[in-house]
């Protein structure tokens, strides 16, 4: 929403331009005026339409979501996700792992509602198609990276580099993947 709100205004200011020299085919409702050509009622319509309507095309996110998950999704079915190492992380510092889980929280508690539960419906939803090789389809799984990243990008950026420092320093330290 924070950044819809640039182009409502750009766009209510540019209806406002083009109405100081064309007259709305609307009248003003009774008592109101017209001031300098520009109807109150067009300027109110016009931002209340741009700020209701969903955006028509893929924004960034959607594109790079689409995008990782092509590429990756070849990968992904190789793994033998019924595999009991997915469960664990061996060697790990539970302390420390506790750790990322409370800095993944604290980001989490930050997260903009409405992507947040887009996140949670788009795994829900992947859960109930989930293979018998623990595998999800390309579309649910191009939906969950969507969805994290609007959820990501709708916290503060230094949450999101206290998650990975934090991760990091048990991936690194624990040595599960060679440095």
């Amino acid at each position: 929403m924070a950044k819809l709100l640039p182009c409502v205004v750009a766009m209510v200011a540019v209806l406002a331009l083009c109405n100081v020299w064309l007259p709305a085919f609307v009248p003003p409702p009774a008592g109101q005026s017209l001031r300098h050509g520009v109807h109150m009622s067009t300027a109110v319509g016009a931002a209340a339409v741009l700020g209701a309507a969903p955006a028509a095309f893929a924004d960034k996110i959607d594109d790079a979501a689409t995008k990782l998950s092509e590429a990756s999704y070849p990968f992904l079915k190789e793994i033998d996700w019924t595999s009991p190492v997915y469960g664990s992380l061996p060697n790990a510092n539970p302390v420390k792992v506790l750790a990322v889980i409370n800095k993944a929280l604290v980001m989490g508690a930050s997260m903009d509602s409405a992507a947040l539960k887009k996140g949670v419906l788009a795994h829900a939803s992947a859960i109930g198609h989930v293979d018998s090789k623990g595998m999800i389809p390309l579309p649910d799984y191009t939906a969950i990276n969507a969805a994290i990243g609007h959820m990501v990008a709708s916290v503060p950026k230094n949450q999101v580099i206290d998650v990975f420092n934090a991760a990091g320093d048990v991936v690194r330290k624990e040595k599960l993947v060679p440095t």
